[in-house]
C-alpha cells in the first residue's frame, strides 16, 4: 500500500510539473520610504522574478529585489547611565536588497484585464545598519495581457526590512558599561509598474 501511494505521489509530481509554464517578471517602482524612527523620504528600484505557474493564475517562483531609500531616521543608544543617551539623526541613501519567494495568483488569467494578489518573504540587507533584515512584501495590482504569455502588470506594493538591535561594551577605568544600539525598522510603499513574459 505505501509503494503504491508513493508511486501515486511522483506520478502526481511529474504531472504538475510538466504541466507548469515557466513565467518571469521584471518591474521598476518608487514611492515613500517611511523609517519606523524619523521623517519620511523617497524610494526607488528594480525588481525581478522567475519561475512557474503551476496552475492557470498560479506564480511560484524567486526573486531579487534592489532599491535606494532616501530618508532621515533616528539611532537610539542608550547605557546604564543616562548621560550616556543620546539619538543619532541620519539622512542617507539606503541601499535595500532582498532575495525573497513569491507566490502571485490572477483571478481572470486569460481576460484582457486580470486583478492579482501576490507575496514575498525572504531576507534581505539595509546599508544603513550594515546588517541582515527580514524582507515581507504583499502587493495588489491589474495585469493587461497583451498576449497569452506577455502583458503589463500595475501595482501597490508594501515592503518592511525590519530593523535590529546590537548590544556593546564601552570601558572607561575600571568601569565597564553596557551600550545598546537600536536601528529601525523601514517601510516602503510603492507605486509598481512592469512587464510579464
Amino acid at each position: 500500500m505505501k509503494k503504491l501511494l508513493a508511486i501515486l505521489f511522483v506520478a502526481c509530481c511529474i504531472s504538475s510539473a510538466s504541466a507548469a509554464s515557466y513565467k518571469g517578471y521584471v518591474e521598476t517602482f518608487g514611492g515613500l520610504s517611511i523609517p519606523s524612527e524619523g521623517d519620511l523620504g523617497g524610494t526607488w528600484g528594480v525588481a525581478t522574478s522567475h519561475g512557474v505557474e503551476i496552475i492557470d493564475g498560479l506564480f511560484v517562483g524567486a526573486g531579487i529585489d534592489f532599491s535606494l531609500g532616501m530618508t532621515e531616521f533616528y539611532t537610539y543608544e542608550t547605557s546604564d547611565y543616562s548621560y550616556y543617551d543620546f539619538v543619532d539623526y541620519d539622512v542617507e541613501v539606503m541601499p535595500l536588497f532582498a532575495t525573497f519567494a513569491e507566490c502571485r495568483y490572477s483571478f481572470l488569467r486569460y481576460s484582457k484585464v486580470s486583478p492579482f494578489v501576490g507575496l514575498r518573504l525572504g531576507g534581505g540587507y539595509n546599508g544603513y545598519s550594515e546588517a541582515g533584515a527580514l524582507y515581507f512584501s504583499p502587493a495588489f495590482g491589474c495585469t493587461f495581457n497583451f498576449t497569452d504569455n506577455f502583458g503589463m502588470d500595475l501595482s501597490l506594493g508594501y515592503s518592511l526590512f525590519t530593523g535590529s538591535s546590537e548590544e556593546s561594551y564601552i570601558g572607561y577605568g575600571d568601569y565597564v558599561y553596557g551600550v545598546e544600539s537600536s536601528l529601525p525598522s523601514v517601510s516602503c510603499v510603492n507605486f509598481r509598474i512592469g512587464i510579464h513574459f
